[in-house]
């Protein structure tokens, strides 16, 4: 019987505490890689900052339009909630016209600039086309389509500084 225990015996191991020190390496590595992860993309990227930093105007209008259909605003212009700042999209409580709008605002930089900048994003209501294979919205079906399929949204994307040095403009038509 005693045979099948070849190499273990009753006696104590030496070696104490190997698995301790083993996860404490470990943990510190994982430490050090995440904190490399932080620095690379709050520093290196700029990417955690509040309010970004461009190297021209141009590039902060095209980052105005992007963020623009990133946000939830075209659901808040169809459905007439409220914008980002506050306001009601549409003028009056009815359907949605052309003159339902959001206006959002951003700040930022431009680099070797310590200045701070405005984007005024507007994104407003252009009109409505249904897409093929879906139904025509109407008297009949006043149903709105998922997605908000076929409506068309204009966005004006405009970057001012106070010295009007800088200036760009970006208009874009998006359809979701």
């Amino acid at each position: 019987m005693g045979k099948g225990r070849g190499g273990h015996s009753l006696e104590k191991h030496k070696v104490r505490g190997v698995a301790l020190v083993s996860a404490l390496i470990t943990a510190v590595i994982v430490l050090i890689v995440l904190i490399g992860l932080y620095f690379l993309l709050s520093r290196l990227f700029e990417s955690s900052e509040a309010v970004r930093t461009y190297s021209s105007a141009r590039e902060a209008a095209v980052s105005g339009v992007n963020y623009a259909i990133t946000t939830d605003v075209f659901d808040r212009i169809v459905y007439n909630q409220p914008c980002p700042d506050g306001n009601p999209p549409c003028p009056t409580s009815g359907p949605l016209t052309y003159n339902c709008c959001c206006t959002l605002k951003l700040n930022f930089r431009l680099k070797g600039s310590t200045n701070l900048f405005d984007n005024t994003v507007r994104v407003c209501f252009a009109g409505y086309k249904p897409p093929p294979g879906y139904p025509i919205t109407g008297v009949a079906y006043s149903k709105l389509p998922p997605g908000n399929k076929g409506f068309i949204f204009s966005i004006i994307s405009d970057v001012t500084d106070p010295q009007n040095v800088h200036n760009a403009r970006i208009e874009a038509v998006y359809t979701p």
